[in-house]
Formats: C-alpha cells, sequence, structure tokens
C-alpha cells in the first residue's frame, strides 16, 4: 500500500491526537464526524495498514469527501494531504472508483478535459492571440479556463502579450495536467498522462511553463519533479510574473477602477505553493481599488469547497462551502470578490447565483485589464 510510505507519520498523529488539524477543517465543520477529519483519516489509515480495516467503497467514500485544501498541513508537520492521497491511490487499487471520478479520468484520457468538451474546441479562445512557435515559453491553459471562463484567460494572456511576453501555446494538441488524476487517486492515469505531457513540451521546446490555473501550477512545480526524475521546466504563476513585471514598469496599470474588493485565496496557490502576496501586491498598484481583506485570508482562509474531486463527486456540499466563504466575502462590504482560480471561480459562481449574493466575482487578471 502506498501508505505504508507515510507509517511513521500516520503512528504519529494516532499518538499525539492533538486535533488542531479539525479546528476550521470546512469538511470537518459540514460533516461533523471525526472519520471526516484528518486525524478521523490518519485513524482509518492505521486501521488498513493493521489488517483491522478492509477497503471497501464506503471508505472510499469517507475519504473522499476532502477538498484536500491543506488546511489541516497549515496546522501540522505531518504529510498530511498526501497520506489523503494515498489513501485514495490505495482505495482505487483495490478496485473501489468512485463513478464521478472515474467518468473524469476518462474524459480525460478520451478528449484531454473532465468536462465532456469537445479537444477541438479547446483553443477557441485564442484565435485572435499571436503566440510564437520560437519562445520557448509557453502558456500552458488548462481545462477550466479554456471551456468553463475563456474571457478570463484571454484577458490573461493578452495582458502579457501585449507587454512584451512572447508565449507559445499548444492550442488543441494542450492536454489536462491531470491534477483530477492524481488527486482522486488515479495514480496510474496520472503518470500516463504526465508522460504525454512531457514529450508534448519537450517536442515544442519547452523550458519555462506559465499558468494561471493553481491546480496546474501546483501540479508541474510541486509534483512532476516527484514523478519525472527528468522534469526540470521552470513554472511559474502568472501572479508572481505579472507583479514582478509591474514592478519593472513593463505593465503600467494606471486607469482608475473605482472598486471595493476583497480577494480569496485559492488553496493550492495559497497554502499549497505559498503565494499570498502577489495577488495582493497586483490590487493594490490598481488605482480605484480598496481592498479590504476577510475575517479568514492567506493561510487561514477558507476553502471554496470545490478541490481535491469535490466539486464532481459530492457538488452539493461543495456550494455549502462556496455560500459561507461567500457570505464572508459580503461581510466586508465589497462590491467584488476577487481570486485567480478557475475552480474557485466555477463554485463561487454557482454559490451567488443560488444565494442571490450581490457580489460580483471577477478574475484578478480581469480587473487588472481594466486598468491597463
Amino acid at each position: 500500500m502506498r501508505i505504508e510510505e507515510y507509517e511513521d507519520d500516520i503512528y504519529t498523529c494516532n499518538r499525539t491526537r492533538c486535533g488542531f488539524c479539525r479546528t476550521d477543517c470546512p469538511i470537518y465543520q459540514e460533516m461533523g464526524f471525526e472519520s471526516y477529519s484528518c486525524r478521523g483519516r490518519m485513524l482509518i489509515a492505521r486501521g488498513l495498514l493493521e489488517g483491522i480495516l478492509e477497503p471497501s467503497k464506503e471508505l472510499l467514500d469517507c475519504i473522499n469527501l476532502c477538498a484536500t485544501c491543506a488546511y489541516c498541513a497549515s496546522k501540522c508537520a505531518l504529510s498530511n494531504v498526501e497520506i489523503t492521497e494515498a489513501l485514495r491511490a490505495d482505495l482505487v487499487g483495490a478496485g473501489f472508483k468512485d463513478e464521478y471520478h472515474e467518468r473524469g479520468v476518462e474524459e480525460i484520457k478520451r478528449n484531454s478535459n473532465p468536462y465532456l468538451k469537445p479537444k477541438n474546441e479547446r483553443a477557441a479562445w485564442a484565435e485572435d492571440i499571436e503566440f510564437s512557435k520560437t519562445t520557448d515559453t509557453l502558456l500552458y491553459a488548462g481545462c477550466t479556463y479554456p471551456y468553463i471562463f475563456p474571457d478570463w484567460l484571454k484577458s490573461s494572456a493578452k495582458l502579457l502579450v501585449d507587454n512584451g511576453v512572447k508565449l507559445n501555446y499548444l492550442g488543441n494538441e494542450e492536454d489536462c495536467c491531470g491534477s483530477l488524476m492524481l488527486t482522486t487517486g488515479f495514480l496510474d492515469d496520472f503518470i500516463e498522462n504526465g508522460k504525454k505531457n512531457l514529450d508534448a513540451f519537450r517536442n515544442a521546446g519547452v523550458k519555462r511553463i506559465i499558468t494561471g490555473c493553481p491546480g496546474c501550477y501546483k501540479i508541474f512545480a510541486e509534483e512532476y519533479p516527484k514523478y519525472f526524475d527528468n522534469f526540470d521546466m521552470e513554472v511559474e504563476h502568472i501572479t508572481k510574473l505579472v507583479s514582478r513585471m509591474i514592478d519593472e514598469g513593463k505593465i503600467k496599470p494606471s486607469k482608475p477602477v473605482e472598486a471595493v474588493v476583497t480577494y480569496h485565496d485559492p488553496c493550492h496557490l495559497g497554502r499549497h505553493m505559498k503565494v499570498f502576496e502577489e495577488p495582493r501586491r497586483i490590487l493594490e498598484r490598481i488605482p480605484g481599488i480598496e481592498l479590504r481583506e476577510m475575517e479568514h485570508n492567506r493561510f487561514e482562509a477558507k476553502c471554496c469547497g470545490a478541490g481535491g474531486g469535490m466539486m464532481a463527486a459530492y457538488p452539493e456540499v461543495a456550494v455549502k462551502l462556496a455560500e459561507k466563504r461567500v457570505k464572508e466575502a459580503e461581510a466586508t462590504g465589497a462590491e467584488m470578490l476577487v481570486t485567480i482560480c478557475p475552480i474557485c471561480e466555477f463554485n463561487f459562481e454557482r454559490a451567488i447565483r443560488y444565494s442571490d449574493s450581490p457580489i460580483k466575482l471577477v478574475d484578478l487578471m480581469e480587473i487588472l485589464k481594466r486598468s491597463v
């Protein structure tokens, strides 16, 4: 079992039983049972290691009710998220698969995205943008932005291209990063998908990857080096690049955007990858913007509820968590909820609609484009 790699961490948690991971865990708060907390999953892992528990669909359903938001990891020195993903991989390997996760994985293998969208429509958003086949810097668009928020993706790409950044783009040949596969336990499919991506990147002469999707960013920057010894490409999130370009005077926000905004830290960009300040620096450089922080921000930020396969398998729980975050955003008095994660945006869009919230959802690069 993959969880055997984490045996020391599992027993350390079982002996210590501090419970800090439960304090603000969004799933534990929603479900109310120990088994839906990180500490509970550590007990389940021990049961599997010792043969007290047998793999089952019931165990999978319990382990899958986790957004892998890494709140527990921010309160603990143990490999909490990795152990959850290893548990899922062991259960999938034992033949227990969530039907919605499996459907998404199969759709990725067929059409390079989990949204049941045609592969040949992936690059429709990019028709009027001048990409370069001679540069070694690749814009990796991912799945969610091109199919769900193409206009916001276009804002990001045009912001870079119009300000002198040469970008390659694989277009309809771009494949999914495989985040859904890895986080839901379909490890063999993730590795196979990753090999295809690496071949495509090398054939295009890629040495540097720029992406706006935090999930893709984490996969390429943190997971690919773990699973592929020969992965040596530089990976950067667009907020880090744009923040630097603003500091260097290459991008100049000048038109006032009169708005009170609050910023949501996406879990993959914030807690997972420690990118907290660059998005805020971008907002602070836009004339007319007043940034008001939510009560929970940066490491303490509440999860939108959509990650870790939650939106696919447990959409009713995912949207409840998003509604709670939207209410927290409303409490700041902000007119706009700004973030830069298409998965968060997808879930927030539903939560705002379902709850008739007056707050407007805006992508960070879209609001910057209005000023530039």
